[in-house]
């Protein structure tokens, strides 16, 4: 059974790194369409997707299992080339963020969630999946079909 449980949780990690990675290329992760970037913002980027500059984001995304559980996100500690934690940048990018800059000028970020309009497209894949392993290691040590 714990063999199993630990090959779902891997299965699960995979496909949710793969689908929001996918979500942020698309820019509609889960389904859900990001906030349409200010004029100036894309005038400054060159470009009108969100968190998409350098990719570093994306590329970040990634999952650690351990044992029957795993961490699906951004790894604290992982930094960007210019120092900043990504953690930190996911977590502006996810929730949003008013900051005021040192000349008093304030600047709104708006939410553009790429987490969890993504695990809740997949909780149900997720949870059948886990459901399938253990039908499955259920079927192998006491018969039966599956």
């Amino acid at each position: 059974m714990a063999a199993a449980l630990r090959a779902a949780t891997v299965k699960n990690a995979l496909l949710l790194v793969r689908e929001i990675q996918r979500g942020i290329k698309s820019q509609m992760p889960g389904g859900v369409p990001f906030a349409k970037l200010a004029e100036s913002t894309i005038d400054r980027k060159g470009s009108s997707k969100a968190l998409i500059d350098t990719g570093f984001l994306v590329n970040a995304i990634m999952q650690k299992t351990m044992a029957d559980k795993a961490f699906v996100g951004l790894l604290r500690g992982t930094v960007n080339p210019q120092g900043e934690d990504m953690v930190n940048i996911g977590a502006i990018m996810e929730y949003g963020a008013t900051i005021t800059m040192p000349n008093g000028t304030t600047i709104v970020i708006p939410p553009r969630p790429f987490l969890h309009p993504t695990m809740e497209k997949y909780h149900d894949q997720v949870a059948d999946n886990y459901r399938k392993a253990i039908r499955t290691a259920l079927t192998r040590k006491f018969g039966g079909s599956e």
